[in-house]
C-alpha cells in the first residue's frame, strides 16, 4: 500500500506546486492522474498541502519551505519543483494516508 501512496504524491507534486502558486489546476487534470474514484483524496490532499507552501506579503509570492523570495509565480513554481520536491512528496504521502484513513 505504501508504494501506491508513494507513486500517488509523486504524480500529484506538479498540481500541487501550481495550485500553490496560485495557477488553475483543472479537475480533468487531476482525473487524469489518480482516476475519478480518488478525484476527491488528490483534491483534499492538493489543498491542504498548497497551502503550506506559500505565503504573500504584498501581492509577492514568498516560499515558506525556506523563507525566500519574492517570487513570480513561474519563477515559484520552478522553484518548488526543483528544489522541494522531495519535501513536497513526503508531505502530500502524509496526506493522503491521513484522508485514506478516514475514510476507512
Amino acid at each position: 500500500m505504501d508504494s501506491g501512496i508513494s507513486i500517488t504524491a509523486e504524480k500529484l507534486i506538479d498540481p500541487t506546486v501550481k495550485k500553490a502558486c496560485k495557477m488553475t489546476v483543472k479537475e480533468e487534470e487531476i482525473i487524469k492522474l489518480v482516476g475519478i474514484s480518488s478525484k476527491k483524496i488528490a483534491l483534499n490532499s492538493i489543498d491542504k498541502v498548497s497551502f503550506w507552501l506559500v505565503y504573500e506579503n504584498n501581492n509577492l509570492l514568498y516560499c515558506k519551505l525556506c523563507n525566500r523570495g519574492p517570487f513570480t509565480k513561474k519563477g515559484l513554481y520552478l522553484h518548488l519543483s526543483r528544489i522541494h520536491r522531495n519535501e513536497i512528496k513526503s508531505m502530500l504521502e502524509e496526506e493522503l494516508r491521513h484522508e485514506i484513513r478516514t475514510l476507512l
